[in-house]
């Protein structure tokens, strides 16, 4: 008998952010500081 993962990929395009038409930017974190909260500053 065969086991689900010898025919299902551990993860599909769908799961990452070029999968869903976004971009990796070149800062992982350039996301989080341009959309910090006000009380932050």
């Amino acid at each position: 008998m065969f086991a689900v993962k010898e025919f299902l990929p551990e993860q599909t395009a769908d799961d990452l952010d070029e999968g869903w038409g976004d971009y990796p930017e070149a800062d992982p974190d350039a996301f989080y500081l341009e959309n910090k909260p006000p009380h932050w500053s």
